[in-house]
């Protein structure tokens, strides 16, 4: 700003006959200063030429005589008198200009940081509009009198992350107590999210909570199957990467980032299709559904029946039934690949 106020007013005193201690040339003089002169003080007052090549183009106005040295008579002093009067209310004038523009660069940084503080507040309803969905299941035992037999239903469970300042507390936040699934898997899946972003949250507090349209099925779900899922969440908290709600995934999240196996993959893709997913996530050899083939033989008033279990595709029948998409995964990265993806 300074060096802009310096050159400014050595171009008006090229106009002016403006001195402090030089004095330009009378008007015939005035119209010969060179345009590189001018655009020399440009460019320094921009900090696009040094000092030297700027005070040589002051050394060549004062070697050509159109910038004379000290005033000595009377009249010249009067003169210069005169020109320190305006350059002194030219700088007066510079400076109000810079303090103008301080103020509202000051009023500006205000706003800002407000606007910022406002932006980060949790909303009225408590919602954390960073959240992810993931598939789990709960058993459902049915029982004939004798007999008792297990069977899986899947759940979808809404999850979202809150990160604030702390102490590196990890919690999760249900509706109802859970097990060690959980919080187990939340501890991971902050871990697995420090390693892959390089972001460091130990001096973060990091608060799963987790939600089903039914909260009791949050009591009877394999919660660790839900680690990849929050894994995913956080890492795309962190980088702020939006996630695409028409995946969904089941699998554990490992220390080195692998997605593990889980039980009831085709319980899960079921539950995901009727959702209305369009891909789903399963761990590595996982998208699988065993189907049972059994065969009867007559053999007089004996019927024998052999049934086998055959390992089908999963993502064929899930195509059919929902045209969802069942993929294997395995590594947590596969997994942001699709999450991050439009």
């Amino acid at each position: 700003m300074k060096k802009l106020a310096i050159a400014s007013i050595i171009v008006i005193l090229s106009v002016a006959s403006i001195s402090l201690g030089y004095s330009f040339e009378a008007s015939a003089q005035e119209s010969s200063i060179p345009a590189w002169i001018k655009k020399t003080a440009q460019w320094w007052s921009q900090n696009q030429t040094s000092d030297s090549e700027f005070l040589g183009a002051i050394q060549y106005l004062i070697d050509h005589n159109i910038l004379h040295g000290p005033v000595s008579n009377a009249s010249e002093a009067g003169n210069a008198a005169s020109g320190a009067s305006s350059q002194n209310s030219l700088v007066e004038k510079m400076n109000d200009l810079q303090s103008r523009y301080d103020t509202l660069q000051s009023k500006y940084n205000l706003l800002l940081q407000q606007v910022k503080s406002i932006t980060t507040q949790p909303s009225p309803t408590g919602e954390n509009t960073a959240s992810i969905l993931a598939v789990a299941v709960r058993p459902v035992i049915a029982s004939d009198g004798f007999f008792e037999t297990t069977s899986y239903k899947g759940s979808i469970l809404k999850i979202t992350v809150e990160i604030r300042e702390g102490s590196g507390l990890v919690l999760v936040n249900t509706a109802i107590p859970t097990g060690v699934d959980f919080q187990s898997s939340a501890r991971t899946a902050v871990m697995v999210s420090q390693n892959v972003t390089g972001i460091d949250l130990s001096k973060k507090d990091v608060i799963f909570s987790i939600s089903s349209a039914n909260n009791d099925d949050l009591q009877a779900v394999d919660g660790g199957s839900a680690g990849g899922a929050m894994t995913v969440l956080l890492i795309s908290d962190l980088l702020g990467k939006p996630i695409n709600s028409h995946v969904l995934m089941t699998g554990t999240i490992q220390p080195d980032g692998i997605i593990g196996p889980i039980g009831a993959a085709s319980d899960k893709a079921d539950a995901a299709g009727q959702y209305g997913a369009k891909i789903f996530l399963v761990p590595q050899g996982q998208a699988v559904v065993s189907v049972q083939n059994c065969n009867e033989k007559n053999e007089g008033p004996i019927t024998y029946q052999t049934c086998t279990m055959e390992q089908k595709p999963l993502s064929p029948m899930m195509q059919s039934k929902y045209g969802m998409q069942v993929i294997e995964i395995s590594t947590i990265q596969d997994a942001l690949k699709y999450f991050n993806s439009t």
